[in-house]
């Protein structure tokens, strides 16, 4: 069995930052920059201790820029790199068995191999599941606008994909921070093709008459509804990591929740690494 551990990092130029939340995301491409290293060392150490593991940390600029030929220019450069994290996993099973993606921002605290420790024959990934608040928002505040990034926005992406596909509905949404998988389960997702077509039809979904605008209009690609999609047509079976495995620090007490916990995977969604200890 190969195995096989990679993230990606790429730094956005300002001009090509998504203008939703525009100071959060000029804070998160400078810590991104700022630790790098030290995030893709501490990567690259875990697969060294658990052995039989390869590391790798794709920034191809030329890579990126043919995959994004694909997408109009007005989509945004973040939401083409998540995207192309997955063209990476649909690309890497034709040569590793099992792999792990992980975010740059995510940072390890064990030596336990999550290879072993965690049933292979699934798609680990953590999700919620959304259909009471999605139920909840379109009886009640379907005129309301919401948060591009918020999980009830990829919700409603993957929805109206659904219904205007003709695809099953998933009310998860998936956290694609961590994603472990065997390479049969990657390959029987089906990325390749199931994203060609979401890029060439997406359009189908805007005018849809069958949804009302309110709904329609709040439709974003967004590679986490994406996958909700794909998962569900494709009938792949998902594990829901927990906590030791994706722990989301996001808030203000990070530190002593990192102290007091005892997870093996911190994903830093507030990208605030300073007090690490690497």
């Amino acid at each position: 069995m190969n195995n096989l551990i990679y993230t990606v990092h790429f730094d956005i130029p300002k001009e090509d930052l998504d203008t939703d939340d525009i100071e959060k995301n000029i804070f998160t491409k400078k810590q991104l920059e700022k630790y790098k290293d030290k995030l893709a060392i501490n990567k690259f150490r875990y697969s060294v201790e658990i052995d039989n593991c390869d590391f790798i940390c794709f920034d191809d600029l030329v890579d990126l820029n043919s995959f994004s030929k694909k997408f109009k220019l007005d989509i945004p450069k973040y939401t083409i790199i998540n995207f192309y994290k997955l063209h990476l996993l649909d690309i890497l099973a034709e040569e590793y068995d099992n792999i792990l993606y992980l975010d740059q921002d995510v940072y390890i605290n064990t030596s336990k191999n999550m290879f072993k420790e965690l049933d292979m024959s699934n798609l680990s990934i953590w999700h919620e599941n959304m259909k009471d608040k999605f139920l909840e928002y379109m009886n009640f505040y379907n005129e309301r606008e919401l948060y591009s990034r918020s999980y009830l926005n990829k919700c409603v992406s993957s929805y109206v994909t659904s219904f205007t596909f003709d695809w099953p509905i998933n009310y998860n949404k998936y956290n694609t921070g961590v994603i472990l998988s065997n390479k049969h389960n990657i390959k029987n997702l089906n990325i390749k093709n199931n994203l060609n077509f979401l890029v060439d039809n997406y359009n189908n979904i805007l005018y849809n008459k069958d949804i009302p605008s309110s709904i329609s209009s709040k439709f974003i690609l967004n590679n986490e509804a994406f996958l909700a999609n794909i998962i569900s047509k494709e009938q792949i079976k998902v594990n829901n990591l927990d906590e030791r495995w994706h722990h989301i620090l996001n808030h203000s007490s990070v530190e002593q929740d990192f102290k007091e916990s005892n997870s093996h995977f911190y994903h830093l969604i507030n990208k605030k690494f300073d007090w690490l200890p690497f």
